[in-house]
């Protein structure tokens, strides 16, 4: 969808990169590296985007540097379609990644909701776990730092739940999107017979 709207794959790429690193300062060749696009075309997109009034650039120890320029009078606008374009794609993404068989589990944390957990994606279940790469892989396109995900068997989730193990703790305690669970509702009618058939059985 954006590259219909910006025309170009890199610049895309770009734009969304200084959307969501904002604070950020890059030189041409540590872009082309993270965003795994040739240094040409992220060379020629780097000086529109600067012509533009999108970025701006300094020198720093004999390398050119490029950071956004939040001044630019459409800055705002052009942010706001970024985000709600990247919350679409996840969106998206997220539908694909709960139909692989086995999945229990699926909860987006971490960087992606702002949240101080430990990881950012939770899976669980038995899972083919190659499946699940290139979509890990989309969500991370433009993310400060590579993305954190914990695959989990179903009985060492069961297990670090009963426990109050802090990485889960910290995963329900705080921001994230659940995007499928086939657990709690199982788990927590399981518990509640459990209550009942040890404290209210009736009498004969």
């Amino acid at each position: 969808m954006l590259e219909q709207i910006f025309s170009s794959v890199a610049r895309t790429k770009i734009i969304k990169f200084f959307c969501v690193n904002a604070q950020e300062k890059v030189f041409v060749r540590e872009l082309a590296r993270r965003l795994g696009t040739q240094l040409n075309s992220i060379r020629r997109e780097l000086a529109n985007l600067e012509e533009f009034g999108f970025l701006k650039s300094e020198e720093l120890n004999g390398k050119k540097y490029y950071y956004t320029n939040q001044d630019f009078s459409i800055y705002p606008e052009i942010k706001n379609l970024i985000f709600k374009a990247l919350a679409l794609e996840e969106m998206d993404v997220a539908n694909r990644m709960s139909r692989i068989a086995g999945l229990k589990l699926l909860v987006f944390t971490g960087v992606l909701t702002d949240s101080p957990a430990s990881t950012d994606v939770l899976i669980v279940g038995k899972v083919n776990k190659a499946k699940f790469d290139k979509y890990l892989g989309k969500i991370a396109e433009g993310l400060p730092e590579e993305l954190r995900y914990t695959f989990l068997s179903l009985s060492d989730y069961l297990y670090r739940l009963d426990i109050t193990d802090k990485f889960i703790y910290d995963i329900w305690a705080n921001e994230k999107i659940v995007v499928i669970d086939k657990i709690s509702d199982k788990l927590q009618a399981k518990r509640f017979d459990d209550f009942n058939f040890k404290h209210f059985r009736p009498e004969k």
